[in-house]
């Protein structure tokens, strides 16, 4: 995979589609861990994603990207109707 645009930062949308896809992979591919290395090949970026619990650290430390924006979709009450 090549980009021209290595240099630059994600803009808002693509930080959000990249979460986005984030959570697809997390959801279907991460099946107990995976290990990566990422970003400039003289000062790399080591990343694992993983299944571990408790995390390490705090579970606190870590956040949700965008949680807040999360919309709630449909919520049935079977004395609603719905």
């Amino acid at each position: 995979m090549h980009n021209e645009r290595l240099d630059e930062r994600l803009s808002d949308e693509e930080l959000e589609l990249f979460v986005q896809y984030l959570h697809r992979f997390a959801n279907h591919d991460v099946d107990i861990s995976v290990r990566m290395e990422a970003g400039d090949p003289e000062y790399p970026v080591y990343v694992l994603f993983g299944r571990d619990y408790p995390p390490v650290g705090d579970a606190s430390d870590y956040r949700r990207p965008f949680a807040d924006r999360r919309q709630v979709t449909s919520k049935s009450d079977i004395n609603d109707g719905g």
